[in-house]
């Protein structure tokens, strides 16, 4: 699309936010309080009406949420309730004027994020993925970090209003998709950290470990300078500096596996990384570094060398 139409930078000021759930609850409150006129609109009418005693206005629908706006925002819990408030008569893409812009907030799958930036092309409007990463608290704060990807200039425009819930905004380009790609990718971390961290406690319980020193290790192994340099040296597939080679940590997964049975206490973690050591040794990796096996997770998702 074009970039001729465009809004003028600084000249966004009417913002409508559909999906006051505690997240887009918080953000339009930010929004709000930054100096931006306000159009609310949620399927359950009550959530609306601190914003509305505070002056944002109340919309009837998504489309007339839309048509009032220069940027509408959406919050929303997924694909489904996404697609429901952008599409149909009542819908965003109803109301959205040509050359306006909707940014999208919400967790969604990157082949949709894709999809709804075509469906407002189609419609002469402009669709920015911007999922955020954070929690209540952190919206309230307005301390989210949002992934942003799309049209460079609807993003310039909107820098003002980003900063009015994020601190901090990471631009990664025009492809819609990456944005959440990415937004998924600091979720699988974390849920693979909890889920690790649960494993880690029961193998302490029954091992009559006081939980507390459990506590400690984790907290010297996520300050442990380290990790960071192992990411980068992943990035960068650099093997041969071998600080711990992949043979001797083998060693390791097995230990960890024969307490694991000893104690009855499954750590299913364990199991898959012994299968891709497995794999890296007989792909003759023994001597490389321990993140070698980066090279298997490689190979099965079908990636050259």
């Amino acid at each position: 699309m074009s970039n001729d139409n465009h809004m003028t930078i600084g000249s966004i000021q009417n913002i409508g936010v559909i999906g006051l759930g505690r997240m887009g609850g918080a953000i339009a409150n930010n929004i709000l309080k930054s100096g931006f006129n306000l159009v609310v609109y949620n399927r359950t009418q009550e959530k609306t009406h601190a914003l509305v005693q505070s002056g944002a206005i109340s919309a009837a629908s998504p489309k007339e949420a839309a048509a009032k706006s220069d940027v509408i925002l959406t919050s929303l819990r997924d694909d489904r309730a996404l697609l429901d408030v952008v599409t149909g008569e009542e819908g965003i893409l109803s109301g959205l004027q040509p050359n306006r812009i909707h940014i999208g907030t919400s967790t969604i799958s990157p082949s949709l994020s894709n999809s709804l930036a075509e469906m407002h092309h189609a419609q002469g409007c402009i669709y920015v993925a911007a999922p955020v990463l954070g929690n209540p608290t952190t919206a309230q704060a307005a301390k989210l970090t949002t992934f942003v990807a799309g049209d460079r200039t609807a993003i310039e425009q909107c820098n003002r209003l980003f900063n009015s819930y994020c601190q901090k905004v990471v631009k990664v380009g025009n492809e819609r998709a990456a944005a959440n790609t990415l937004k998924l990718s600091a979720n699988y971390v974390m849920l693979t950290l909890l889920d690790l961290m649960g494993q880690v406690y029961a193998l302490a319980e029954k091992s009559d470990i006081d939980l507390q020193l459990m506590n400690e290790l984790l907290d010297m192994v996520f300050d442990y300078p380290g990790l960071k340099q192992y990411a980068n040296r992943i990035r960068t597939r650099d093997f041969d500096n071998v600080g711990f080679d992949l043979l001797s940590a083998f060693k390791d997964v097995q230990l960890i596996l024969q307490r694991s049975s000893d104690i009855r206490v499954p750590l299913p973690y364990a199991n898959s990384i012994s299968d891709k050591f497995i794999a890296a040794i007989a792909n003759d990796l023994e001597t490389k570094d321990w993140i070698s096996t980066y090279e298997i997770t490689r190979m099965l998702a079908g990636l050259k060398k």
